[in-house]
C-alpha cells in the first residue's frame, strides 16, 4: 500500500479535532443509551473516540512506531466494561469509523481518497478486535473472581457458622432465602464445561454456586420461597417421601435433572430450610459421596438420605442423627406394636408366618402393619434396600435408648 504524502499527513492531522467532534455529535444523535450514562462515563467514551482518531492519523503519520489499536482502551477504566456491553462498544466503534471514512477522504487530494479510505478500515477492523480483547480479559477476570468467590461461600458452608454461610453466599451473589440443596458429584470440569454447567443451573434454579475441586464438583441449588422451582414428580423407590411443601419438592427435582447431567457419581443432599442450613446439606451430600462404593447396586444420581446405612457405616456423625430422625422416630411415634413387628419381622428374616407366631398375632395383621409403616414412615420393610434402613434405624434407636439410661 503506497504511503500518504507530507501534504496528506499534515491535512489530516489538520482535520483531526473536527472530524471528532463530529463523531462525538453523531454518537450521541444516533444512540439514545449513550445520552442516559453517566457524566462519567460519557467523558471516558470520549477521551476513548479521542485517542482513536488521534491514534489514526499518527499511525498513518509513522506506521512503524504507531502504538497498537488496542492502547485506544487504556484511557477508559475496566469498569466501564460493566456499564456499556460489547455490542454498545463495537456500535460506538462502527459509528467514529463512519465518520472518518466520510471526512477524512475529504481532507486529503484526490490521488489519495481511496489511500485513506483502506487505512481508516483498516484501523478501524484492528479497533474491533482489541474492543473484543478487552471484554474477553474482563469477563475472564470477572468469572474467575466469581469462582473463587464461590469457592469460599461453599467453605464457609462446610466449616463456618450459618451465618457466616449466608455472608458469604451473598458476596457471591446469593438473593433468596427459600430452600437449598447441595449436590456432590466425583466428576472433572474443564473451564467450559463448568462454564456450561453454571449457566445451567442459574437457568433452572433461582440462585447457585458452583466450585470445582480437582476431580470434583459441588453444586449449592436455592429456591424461590414464594413459588415452587419445578414441576412436582415421582421420586425413586428408595427415597422417602418429602414432607415440606412443593417448593422443596421443586428444588429436589431440579438438583435430580442437573445431577443426573453429570457423568460421574453423583449425590443430592437433603433440602433445607434456606441458605444459612446450606452446610446439612452439602455435608450430608460429601458423606454420602464418600459411603456410595458400599452401595454397588446405587442408581446414579442418588439421594444422600438413601445412603444412610453406609454413612453409618462408614462413621458419618450426622447420618446417626438424621436416620433417627427420619426413620425412627416417625416409627416410634407409631406405637410399639408397629415398631416391634419390623424389628421382629427384619430379625427373623423377613418371615410373616414366623413373625406372627413370634408376636401372637395373625399373619394378616403382621401384613397391616407392615403396610402402615410404609405409608407412614415412607420406607417398606418387605423391599430388600428399605428393610436395611429399617433394620439400621431400629438398631440406633437401641442404642440410643440405652445411651440415656
Amino acid at each position: 500500500m503506497d504511503e500518504l504524502s507530507e501534504a496528506s499527513v499534515a491535512a489530516l492531522r489538520r482535520a483531526q479535532n473536527t472530524i471528532i467532534e463530529h463523531s462525538l455529535d453523531r454518537i450521541s444523535a444516533a444512540h439514545p443509551w449513550y445520552r442516559t450514562l453517566p457524566e462519567a462515563s460519557r467523558k471516558q467514551i470520549e477521551n476513548v473516540s479521542h485517542l482513536g482518531v488521534t491514534m489514526f492519523v499518527d499511525s498513518v503519520e509513522e506506521p512503524e512506531s504507531a502504538a497498537k489499536p488496542s492502547q485506544i482502551f487504556s484511557v477508559a477504566p475496566a469498569t466501564l466494561t460493566g456499564t456499556i456491553t460489547l455490542g454498545q462498544t463495537l456500535d460506538l466503534v462502527r459509528t467514529v469509523l463512519d465518520v472518518v471514512v466520510e471526512e477524512a477522504p475529504q481532507a486529503v487530494p484526490t490521488e489519495d481518497h481511496d489511500t485513506v479510505r483502506i487505512l481508516v478500515l483498516t484501523f478501524g477492523r484492528d479497533v474491533g478486535f482489541a474492543a473484543a480483547e478487552v471484554y474477553a480479559r474482563a469477563a475472564e477476570a470477572r468469572g474467575a473472581w466469581d469462582a473463587r468467590l464461590e469457592s469460599v461461600a461453599v467453605d464457609s458452608m462446610l466449616h463456618g457458622t450459618p451465618a457466616e454461610a449466608a455472608t458469604r453466599a451473598g458476596s457471591a451473589g446469593w438473593t433468596h432465602r427459600g430452600p437449598v440443596v447441595a449436590i456432590a458429584s466425583r466428576t472433572a470440569l474443564d473451564a467450559i464445561a463448568t462454564s456450561r454447567l453454571r449457566h445451567t443451573c442459574r437457568t433452572q434454579a433461582e440462585d447457585c454456586l458452583v466450585s470445582v475441586r480437582g476431580d470434583s464438583v459441588i453444586i449449592i441449588l436455592g429456591a424461590s420461597p414464594e413459588a415452587p422451582t419445578g414441576p412436582a414428580g415421582q421420586h425413586s423407590q428408595y427415597s422417602h417421601p418429602l414432607r415440606e411443601g412443593r417448593t422443596e419438592r421443586g428444588v429436589d427435582e431440579i438438583a435430580m435433572e442437573i445431577a443426573a447431567s453429570l457423568d460421574g457419581p453423583t449425590v443430592v443432599g437433603p433440602v433445607v430450610a434456606e441458605v444459612d442450613d446450606a452446610g446439612l446439606s452439602l455435608r450430608s451430600a460429601l458423606a454420602g459421596l464418600r459411603a456410595l462404593p458400599g452401595w454397588a447396586e446405587a442408581p446414579n444420581p442418588v439421594r444422600a438420605d438413601d445412603l444412610l446405612p453406609e454413612r453409618l457405616l462408614s462413621g458419618d456423625e450426622l447420618a446417626h442423627e438424621q436416620i433417627l430422625a427420619l426413620v425412627h422416630e416417625p416409627l416410634h411415634a407409631m406405637g410399639d406394636p408397629f415398631e416391634e413387628t419390623v424389628a421382629t419381622y427384619l430379625a427373623l428374616g423377613g418371615s410373616l408366618e414366623a413373625t406372627a407366631r413370634a408376636l401372637f398375632v395373625h399373619a394378616n395383621t403382621v401384613r397391616y402393619r407392615l403396610g402402615r409403616v410404609s405409608e407412614q414412615v415412607g420406607w417398606d420393610a418387605t423391599n430388600p434396600r428399605d428393610g436395611l434402613m429399617l433394620h439400621m434405624a431400629v438398631l440406633v434407636g437401641r442404642l440410643a435408648a440405652a445411651s440415656r439410661l
